[in-house]
């Protein structure tokens, strides 16, 4: 006889030695390409090749006090389009064009430290909105005219002490060139959370980083740098950047609040 007996065939006939293919044609299709097929059809089922489209975007922060921060938003050019209040928490919508900021509140108001950068916005004419800060008691702050501000930068606080930064992307006709100096970047997040840092009593620590030698840093600690493995360190600010460039994990963290473990001992 002839052929290749078949799994668990006992009789007398011998079973075709013929490929599935012959007598299962959903198998036809060779198994590479089955299997790039059926992960494009379970792909498309859950919309996972279709990038999402971003219709728009709430920028959203809580602040102390909403009638003080309101006022403020409304000197950038926001205005209210709607708000509401409870008992323990209130909030008001602003609107720009298409910009949109969500202010919200609590109470008791929760205790959240200051930021070294809130939120950056962009003007036509940032001398315009500098002119309404300043008349409205506004300490307004310039930081020059970076690459992505050829137009102008300055820094302002909001009412609850958090760094704003307004800049004009690109210079108008009436203003005069920029200066070197003024084109040289003024504005650094490190410095900010160093200045931050020091509102605060500053620190004793010295920098915890080593040089090229191995030696410990001569400079005295500016910022508390951690990561996600849990290690942290007091640097200074040239090894701050330093190490938020070679080091991904690495961030800038804040000595303000009681942290995780409030919230992990909690009954």
């Amino acid at each position: 006889m002839s052929g290749v007996p078949g799994l668990g065939h006992t009789g007398a006939e011998p079973v075709p030695a013929s490929p599935v293919r012959e007598k299962r044609h959903d198998l036809c299709v060779p198994l590479t390409t089955r299997t790039r097929l059926l992960a494009a059809v379970m792909m498309a089922a859950y919309g996972l090749l279709m990038t999402p489209a971003v219709q728009s975007m709430v920028a959203a922060t809580y602040v102390r006090d909403i009638d003080t921060s309101r006022a403020f938003y409304e000197l950038l050019g926001f205005r209210e389009q709607s708000a509401g209040s409870a008992a323990t928490s209130a909030w008001s919508s602003l609107h720009h064009g298409e910009l949109s900021v969500l202010l919200t509140s609590t109470a008791p108001p929760l205790d959240i430290p200051r930021l070294p950068l809130l939120f950056y916005f962009f003007y036509e004419d940032v001398d315009a909105v500098v002119g309404v800060l300043g008349a409205a008691g506004v300490q307004v702050t310039h930081t020059g005219h970076p690459p992505h501000a050829l137009g102008g930068e300055v820094k302002v606080l909001d009412p609850d002490g958090n760094t704003m930064l307004l800049g004009q992307r690109e210079p108008s006709a009436s203003q005069p060139p920029a200066t070197h100096e003024e084109v040289t970047v003024r504005f650094s997040l490190l410095r900010e959370a160093a200045a931050l840092v020091s509102t605060r009593g500053g620190t004793e620590h010295q920098c915890q980083a080593r040089d090229r030698q191995g030696g410990l840093c001569s400079n005295g600690a500016d910022v508390k740098l951690a990561d996600s493995m849990g290690d942290k360190a007091w640097v200074c600010l040239a090894h701050a950047d330093e190490i938020l460039v070679t080091v991904p994990e690495a961030f800038i963290a804040s000595e303000d609040g009681p942290g995780l473990a409030a919230y992990l001992s909690r009954p």
